[in-house]
């Protein structure tokens, strides 16, 4: 149905528009789904050998080397959906996946059933720790912004 003011185009284009923007936000969710998945295989997913220590301890299978790259690219990640105005998305995605990739590969390689508290303590350490870097990129980008504007 056509108004003659022309108002149904209007809300065409307005429900056009909605739908590539939750298509936008579902490719910005997928792309960093997927940017998480490869981080996390890349620095922790090849790595299931345990180090036996010198007093005959086992340590591992991770090094901090590891770790402390997952984390540098999660926070990386973190800072690219802020920017972009996405941390929400971000969080989810980016958190999300890493805790069930952590999870899941620690289920299937763990015998004592200790992996339950693991996954219980990264949950909100990684979902806190990546809000917080999204959010306070997308803060930070806002902030810039308002200092580029011309005073008068």
């Amino acid at each position: 149905m056509i108004v003659a003011d022309g108002s149904m185009e209007i809300v065409v284009e307005a429900e056009a528009s909605r739908t590539h923007r939750v298509m936008a936000r579902v490719w910005i969710g997928l792309i960093l789904a997927v940017a998480s998945l490869a981080n996390y295989l890349a620095w922790l997913g090849w790595d299931q050998e345990r180090d036996v220590e010198p007093d005959g301890s086992l340590s591992g299978p991770y090094q901090p080397w590891q770790v402390a790259g997952l984390v540098i690219v999660l926070g990386i990640l973190a800072v690219l959906a802020g920017r972009r105005g996405h941390p929400v998305i971000g969080t989810l995605s980016i958190a999300g996946v890493t805790w069930l990739s952590w999870s899941i590969d620690a289920a299937t390689s763990d015998d004592s059933g200790l992996w339950v508290v693991g996954a219980v303590l990264l949950f909100p350490a990684v979902f806190v720790g990546v809000a917080v870097v999204a959010f306070w990129a997308g803060h930070a980008k806002k902030r810039g912004k308002k200092s580029d504007a011309p005073t008068s």
